[in-house]
């Protein structure tokens, strides 16, 4: 792979450009600002996200045409929000991306349907299984930013090309690697969202570690029993794609989810912890998302029922948490 196309301009997209560049991939970006594409160009820098970082601008192009930047590569890297998935899909021809391998990095459900991102890629732009692969953590992008320890793990059903672009990726910092199981990992990145949230509510409303060790130790459980439910095959709960992510997500300062959640179990409504954080939380969407899911296997998961209490239903997270130490052990 000499050359990529990145879609998204937020911190995680950010990020993964950086390993990119840093491995000599020259990459088209799209990013919806033409102001920040124009400080990419002149000044290497990404003045919303990330900003403290000088990215290798030689081998960039940003650019805020969407077309442009499709056209440039053979395979597309799709890093947007999981709720713009489809909005920034419309506005690409169908047929544009029956050639290329399409790369997913979005941890959420997309559309009425609930669809995880890489099937309403699949969808969309019929893609068949080989075209595609997934990205997964733990991976935080600002400890990628300063060259932090990370491990990143990339998915799908055709390995070769999955072992092929790993080369772009991996680095001194970044160990890359393999899992055939798409499906499983896409969920568990939805899942360890909703923990973020929980696990932030929680600290918000001051318990402690006693606590929030039971709470992670409960979210665990359910990640497994909801993978086994969907069908999820080869999964190995305690590895860093599964349990990793989860722990990183629901325990670090880094974590966005973790951040939203602290609002809400500071008293702050859902409405105002998303206007404090002015950044999206993407366990926000996730939760709704994949309470429609959860409802239709009929799975009984007290930690995603309490999230999706206290965002949808506004029931006060304090409430909410002397239920779920009832239901939890």
């Amino acid at each position: 792979m000499n050359e990529i196309s990145v879609i998204g301009g937020g911190s995680w997209a950010t990020a993964l450009v950086k390993i990119l560049t840093e491995n000599s991939i020259h990459t088209n970006w799209y990013l919806r600002r033409s102001e920040q594409a124009r400080s990419i160009n002149r000044d290497a820098v990404n003045p919303d996200y990330l900003s403290f970082l000088k990215l290798d601008n030689t081998k960039i192009y940003a650019s805020d045409q969407l077309d442009e930047i499709v056209a440039r590569s053979k395979v597309i890297l799709f890093v947007v929000p999981s709720a713009h998935l489809d909005k920034v899909c419309a506005a690409i021809p169908k047929e544009d991306l029956a050639e290329k391998f399409v790369i997913t990095a979005i941890k959420g459900t997309v559309g009425p349907d609930n669809l995880l991102p890489s099937a309403y890629l699949a969808k969309y732009f019929k893609l068949e299984d080989f075209q595609q692969a997934i990205i997964a953590g733990p991976c935080h992008a600002e400890e990628i930013a300063r060259n932090k320890k990370t491990y990143m793990t990339l998915c799908g059903p055709n390995e070769s090309f999955i072992r092929k672009i790993s080369k772009g990726f991996a680095s001194s910092y970044m160990q890359v690697n393999y899992s055939p199981d798409t499906l499983g990992v896409e969920y568990a990145a939805i899942y360890k969202n909703v923990v973020g949230i929980v696990c932030g509510m929680a600290e918000g409303l001051h318990y402690g570690d006693n606590f929030m060790a039971v709470l992670v130790a409960n979210a665990t459980d359910e990640l497994g029993l909801l993978l086994h439910s969907l069908g999820a095959l080869n999964v190995r709960l305690g590895s860093s794609t599964y349990l990793g992510d989860l722990l990183v997500t629901g325990y670090s300062a880094h974590s966005r989810n973790r951040t939203f959640g602290k609002y809400l179990g500071q008293g702050y409504s859902v409405f105002e912890a998303r206007q404090h954080m002015g950044m999206v939380a993407e366990g926000y969407f996730a939760t709704r998302g994949l309470m429609a899911t959860v409802s239709t296997l009929g799975l009984n998961l007290p930690l995603l029922q309490t999230t999706y209490r206290v965002l949808y239903n506004h029931m006060a997270a304090i409430d909410e948490f002397k239920l779920l130490e009832r239901n939890i052990k």
